[in-house]
């Protein structure tokens, strides 16, 4: 292996490992997250946490009394959607800003997330040969950097 490509693995490992702590952060973050919000009647609130799991339903000012067991399960699917969607958008968000992988993990259980497998690709021979074949197309931005 030449030495140009040796530093450019020894690059792309480095900024990978940067990106991999990067998502990291963000997961720990994210998996703290939560939202809290009113049903427009104002007699529901909920409270959900990152994977939009309810942790809390509180009803308030007793509104919840003089409300039909329709309206009152209506409010509370309207204001759950509505947690559940705010929810699902800080956490893409989140994970947006951080490598734009957004939409890939927040529909999914954070707690499977498996960073460490985004180095499997990098390991073995499957990089290097790529690299290497990469390296000899003309036009590839690696090539025109070898002297």
């Amino acid at each position: 292996m030449s030495e140009s490509l040796q530093q450019q693995l020894q690059q792309a490992m480095s900024e990978f490992t940067k990106q991999q702590e990067s998502l990291i952060r963000a997961r720990d973050e994210v998996a703290a997250m939560s939202v809290t919000m009113r049903s427009k009647d104002r007699a529901v609130e909920v409270t959900v946490g990152a994977q939009g799991e309810p942790t809390a339903l509180r009803f308030l000012n007793n509104k919840h009394q003089t409300m039909s067991g329709q309206a009152l399960a209506l409010s509370v699917l309207e204001v759950m959607t509505l947690a559940r969607e705010e929810i699902a958008r800080q956490v893409t968000g989140r994970f947006e800003e951080v490598s734009g992988m957004g939409l890939g993990v927040a529909g999914s259980n954070l707690n499977d997330l498996n960073l460490d497998r985004l180095l499997e690709p990098l390991e073995g021979e499957g990089l290097l040969a790529g690299m290497r074949l990469g390296a000899e197309e003309p036009g590839e931005s690696g090539s025109a950097k070898q002297q």
